[in-house]
Parts: C-alpha cells; structure tokens; sequence
C-alpha cells in the first residue's frame, strides 16, 4: 500500500477519535460559557499541553526551520523568542486577567471602558484570528502538496472539514482535549525529523560539528539582524501583538484557577521551546544535506522535502498526520476565539441580548464552521507563511495593545483615550499595509528602517501618543468600572456592604438545596435554575411572554445592586470587586433563569447567602410580568 493510502486510513481514524472526543464534550454544554470556555474548569497540564499545540503548527516547523536555515540563530528575534516570550509575559499577568470573568477580551475591555469600544475590538480580534487560521492552512496545503502532489484545493478541504464538525460539536472543551494527541503526535515529528536531519549527515560521513563551524561567525551571531536594536525593533514589533492575541486570555478564563493558568502557560511556553529546539537542530543536518536557500519559501520547503526524499511509506504517511494535528490544532483555537467575539461581542451583545441559551449554542455552532471556511478560502489565495501572521500580528499590536494592557494597569485610561489608540493606531497600520501591497509592490523598508516590519513601530507609536494624550485630556472613568480592576477603588466603593438573610425561613432552605455547588481548584461553581411559571388567573394558567430586556430593566431600578457592564445580555449583582465571586444572571430557556458565581473556598458560605437574596430580588420582580418564581437544581 502507498503512503498515501495508508495516510488516508490514518486520517479516517485520527478523524474518528477527534469526532468521538467532540461528542463526549458536548454532552457538558448547558450554556456559551461551557462552549467558548469548557464551564472554567481545566488544569494546569491540559492548558500547557493545548497552548503548546495551538501556538506550534505546520507553518511554524515549516517556518522556524527555514529562518534558522536562512538567516541563522539571529532569526530567534523574529520568531522563536516573541513566542516564547509572549507566554511568559501572559503568565505573569494572567492573575488580573483571571480575576474578570469575561468570555472575550472585547467584553473586559467593556467592563473596564464603555460599550463604545467593544464592537470594534471584536471586529480586530475577529481578522487577527482568522489571519492567524490561514497559516495553518497553508503550511498544510504546502505539505500535502509536496508530499502527495495533491491541489491546495483538496488539501484545504480535507482539513477544513474535520475541523468544522469536531470544533462545531464539541466546542472549546474538544479543543483543548483533541489538543493532548495532537501535541504529542508534533512532538514525535519534530524530535523524529531532528534526529534524522542530524544522523543522516553522519551516514554520509559528514561532520555535524565541521559544519556547524562552517556556517560561519555571521550564522552565530545572534544579532546579526540590525545588532541589538534590530533585535529590540521586531520585539516592539510583535511581542505586543502576541502577548494581546485573545486565545492565550481565553485558556486563562478557562482555567479552573489562577494558579492553574499561570502553571499552564509557563508549561506551554516550556513546551514550545522544546519543539523549537528540534527545528535549530533540523536547520544545522539540513544545512549540511543541500546548499542553503536564496529565499524564505525556498527555506521553508527544504522541511518537508527532506522528510519525503529520506522516509518509508509508513513514517510518511504518520508524519504527515503530524503536520495535519498541529494545523487543526491552531486552527481550531482560532477559530473558537474569533467566532466567540462575533457571537457575543456582536450577536449576543447587540442584536439578539435575549437570546436563549440554546439559541446561542446553535449560533456559536454556526459561527465555527463560517470562520473556518472563511480563513480556508483566503488560505487558496495566500502563499507566505510568514506575510500571514506578521499582519494579522502588527495589526493586533497597533490596534488594542495599548488599550487592553493599560486598561488592567491605569487608572486614568479613559474610553476616548481607547477608541482614539484603536482607530489611529490600527486605521494607520492597515492604510501602510494597503499602501505596500496595492501601491508599493515592495516592502516599506526600502523607504525607511523606521517601517520595518510594515511600519508597525510608527502605529505602535501613534497608537500609545492618542491613548496617553486622549485619556488625559478627557473625563476619568467611573470608579465602579475601575473597582474590579484595581483594588484600592474597590475599597471605597463596595464599603459597607453586608448581607442581611433570615436562614431560618423554609424558603431559604429550599434555595439551599437547590444550589448546585462544585469545587475546582481554588474556586467553587454554584449554579442554582430559576424556573418562571406564569400565575394562575381565575383558575386558570395563561400563556406569558417574559421579555428579557424590560424585566432586566425593572429589576435594575428595584435592586441597584444589579449591573449590566456589558449589556443586559449578562447582569451581575455587584457587590465585591470580585466579579467572578459576584452573582450572574443570565437567560436559561424562554422561562428560565440561570443565577451563577465563582467564589473562593472561603466564600462559599457567604455567597451561597447572596443568591438566596438574589433568588428574593428576582421573585420580587417577575411578578410584575405575570410570572412565578421556583428554584429548581441545575
């Protein structure tokens, strides 16, 4: 049997499994966050092993191996370092961005701002992630067609496809769970290439020792890129972008516990370095098995004809699963994280905020499958690996940067300081690439060293100018959207706060009994289901519409506690800086309400109180709309 074939029976079983693990997850999913961020439960070890595999694919073995082949040790600034980097930068940060229980970076940067800023960082988030996609498709068509000569077409089909259906089905839990045999069938690649690439120069009787010195002094230097400040320029170019992608801040959300997700990036980044590793030592064999590349296409494809000229028919076809794993491995984060924004940044948030939750889980599933086709198609029309992510980062790094990380650490940043970052900043970098593209034919270098890198550094630039200067010049923002964020404004304006509650009475213990309570790390889940049955009239039950929006806002005015920083799609009793302890309050089914929160072990007890008053509140107010309330256990 040829490769081929035999690559075809292992796709089929490969397929099958990640098709089984897709149905096993989905039966978990009771709500979008159990589908964008798998119900905030995951471990230190899945998060590392997923951030690993979504942050490594094809493109960058393929990518990595041909800058160090080209260029050197010195290409570590453009690629391998930024990467690494970024994650440990994200892990050091990842306590404040934990501690918001947003689903999307657009919606923390409405809780911290305004509803002003949300959409269009979404619509950013939205074209970085499906850039980011497209060079999974690439490295994977690329691949295919060198090994089996098969059209990009039907490379991009056969991915596509498997990765729509298991992602659709299973959500983001599949994902991070599919992401485990992924990692290790890319890890098996890269050691197993490494140490071909290596062995075979020695078979040959060549020294792999003579030929590392023989690359010379200028493949060595590490700074042979611009010297240090050309090291400095790429990482102003890209860590930004990089540290602000969204999909490492959703494993974080997703993380049972802080310490859990800053364990797990730190193992990611760990992990990443391993398989980076293997690709400078592939780039020294290779170097000594063919004559070095004139330019990066030419880099990058040395990788996979080196394994199709120096491997059997079986290894073939079990590398080339390989490379297949790792594409749908970051394939399938972007496309969770770029679809989790158009649903509830843009549909959730602005045209369906009533929408039932079942309503929302076949929304998200649509959303999946159209970001997917989306970036496949592009993918038939793009070529370097390379143009595809640097500008999908720059624009991500000129855009909401500035706005996102100084909104976690200053108080001052205001939402016209935000919006005016995201417009100039972006709106400057896409009119440079435009420029480039359509206009100039050539790289912006050859105007000046101040755009390198498609003129990143002046968009960077104007992007922080706006942000200081406009947030400066306009009204700060309202200390109980700062409370969350910084501790000492959350002080002043939670003080006082208690919680008055009459234990004794026998609808404070059925409430009790209906709570549905679940420790997972540091945190516990308490979930309790409100069932809404309308009041009998004359004897007889009548139909009710319950209209999500007016009731939401009848029971603002009667409980001020109640807030809705991000639409009246989600609305929190907010009564600690806590936000993930706080009570949420969302739509269940078309007379249902669902009531949650995340509290502290040492919580527990008080906020078990809180949606007890919460549940008081609630029935207060559905009254008004005809309706009944019952505590039911989720």
């Amino acid at each position: 049997m040829d490769s081929f074939h035999l690559f075809l029976i292992f796709l089929v079983l490969f397929i099958a499994m990640l098709i089984s693990i897709s149905l096993l997850t989905s039966r978990n999913q009771k709500s979008v966050t159990d589908f964008w961020l798998a119900g905030r439960e995951l471990g230190a070890g899945i998060i590392g092993l997923s951030t690993a595999a979504s942050w490594i694919n094809a493109s960058a073995l393929l990518l990595a191996t041909g800058l160090f082949l080209l260029i050197g040790i010195g290409s570590i600034w453009v690629w391998v370092f930024p990467n690494i980097a970024a994650l440990i930068i994200i892990a050091a940060i990842s306590g404040r961005i934990k501690n918001i229980p947003a689903l999307t970076q657009p919606e923390l940067m409405e809780i911290r701002y305004d509803p002003l800023i949300r959409a269009p960082v979404a619509v950013a988030v939205t074209i970085m992630m499906i850039l980011f996609s497209v060079t999974d498709f690439i490295g994977f068509k690329l691949v295919l067609g060198t090994f089996y000569g098969i059209e990009p077409l039907y490379a991009i089909l056969i991915m596509a496809v498997s990765v729509a259906f298991y992602v659709s089905v299973g959500g983001f839990r599949a994902v991070v769970w599919a992401d485990l045999p992924k990692y290790a069938l890319l890890a098996v690649l890269a050691v197993f290439v490494a140490a071909m690439a290596l062995m075979l120069p020695i078979q040959k009787g060549l020294s792999i020792t003579a030929t590392a010195i023989a690359l010379g002094p200028e493949w060595w230097n590490p700074f042979v890129m611009g010297g240090v400040l050309g090291a400095l320029v790429f990482q102003l170019a890209l860590l930004p972008g990089w540290v602000a992608e969204q999909d490492p801040w959703q494993k974080i959300w997703a993380a049972r516990d802080e310490k859990s997700a800053k364990r797990g990036l730190i193992l990611g980044a760990a992990l990443m370095a391993l398989i980076y590793l293997c690709c400078f030592l592939t780039a020294i064999g290779l170097s000594a098995l063919y004559p070095m590349p004139t330019s990066e296409v030419e880099a990058e494809m040395l990788y996979p004809t080196f394994i199709s000229a120096n491997v059997s028919p079986l290894v073939l076809a079990l590398l080339t699963l390989g490379f297949l794993a790792a594409c749908m491995s970051c394939t399938s984060t972007f496309a969770t994280s770029g679809a989790s924004c158009v649903s509830r940044d843009l549909i959730q948030r602005h045209i369906k905020p009533g929408a039932t939750m079942k309503e929302m889980l076949s929304i998200n599933r649509v959303l999946v499958v159209v970001m997917i086709a989306t970036s496949a198609f592009i993918a038939l029309k793009m070529e370097s690996i390379l143009d595809a992510v640097i500008i999908a980062t720059v624009i991500g790094t000129t855009s909401y940067f500035f706005p996102i990380i100084g909104g976690l650490y200053w108080k001052r940043a205001t939402k016209w300081g935000a919006l005016a970052a995201l417009i100039v900043g972006g709106g400057t970098q896409i009119l440079l690439i435009s420029y480039e593209i359509f206009w100039l034919h050539q790289s912006l270098e050859t105007i000046s060293p101040l755009l390198t890198e498609h003129g990143v550094l002046v968009g960077l630039s104007l992007s922080a100018i706006f942000f200081i200067g406009v947030s400066l010049a306009t009204p700060p923002t309202e200390r109980v959207r700062l409370a969350p964020f910084f501790h000492d404004v959350a002080k002043e304006v939670f003080r006082g706060q208690s919680l008055e509650v009459n234990k004794d009475s026998s609808l404070y213990l059925e409430v009790m009994g209906s709570i549905n309570q679940k420790v997972s790390g540091d945190r516990a889940h308490l979930n309790l289901s409100i069932d809404l049955r309308p009041v009998p009239a004359d004897g007889a039950h009548i139909p009710v519409e319950f209209e999500w929006n007016g009731y939401v806002k009848r029971l603002k005015a009667s409980h001020p506690r109640w807030y809705t920083p991000t639409g009246s799609h989600i609305v929190y009793r907010l009564s600690q800086a806590d936000m993930s302890a706080s009570i949420k309050m969302v739509r269940g089914d078309l007379l249902q309400i669902w009531l949650s929160a995340e509290p502290r072990l040492d919580q527990i007890d008080r906020q078990m109180d809180e949606l007890y008053l919460s549940y008081e509140e609630i029935g207060d107010c559905v009254i008004e709309f005809g309706l009944r309330a019952s505590p039911t256990k989720s």
